[in-house]
């Protein structure tokens, strides 16, 4: 790890609590025990914050195995991150169902061999790239930005 570029740690985790909190609140009927939104808002954002320390793991676990910089990420990476995402995602669901954590309503898909739910499995797979994916494009907006008032 080259340097730890904080606006693009900042605008990930920003990026992240923000896709993270939308799914969790259109998902949170497909889980048993669903009554309505505002009661179940402080539950979707625990779920959200703990969403964001997973997807900050594991964009620290890529750049530290692939040996990269934050914010220069290229397709192989989100692809990575997208498999973590997936792996960490099933565990976290299996747990979660064995220790009666939460459980699943009658709507939810069930992906039958793994035995977990698939909304929350393509949150993770796919919402975790895709915030490092935003992230990256506008930090690199902004250093663009920064170095246009710069070189005036």
């Amino acid at each position: 790890m080259k340097s730890l570029n904080l606006h693009y740690l900042f605008l990930f985790a920003v990026i992240s609590f923000v896709l993270h909190i939308f799914w969790e609140n259109i998902q949170a009927p497909l889980y048993t025990g669903f009554v309505s939104f505002p009661d179940h808002f402080i539950m979707c954002l625990r779920g959200a914050l703990g969403d964001v320390v997973i997807s900050i793991g594991a964009l620290f676990f890529i750049i530290l195995v692939k040996r990269t910089e934050f914010a220069r990420f290229n397709w192989t990476d989100f692809i990575a991150l997208a498999i973590l995402g997936f792996l960490v995602a099933i565990l976290v669901e299996q747990h979660a169902i064995i220790t009666g954590r939460w459980s699943y309503g009658s709507e939810m898909p069930i992906i039958s061999y793994l035995r977990v739910g698939l909304a929350p499995i393509v949150q993770m797979t796919f919402l975790l790239p895709f915030s490092s994916y935003l992230a990256q494009k506008l930090s690199m907006s902004l250093e663009k930005v920064d170095s246009l008032k710069t070189s005036h």
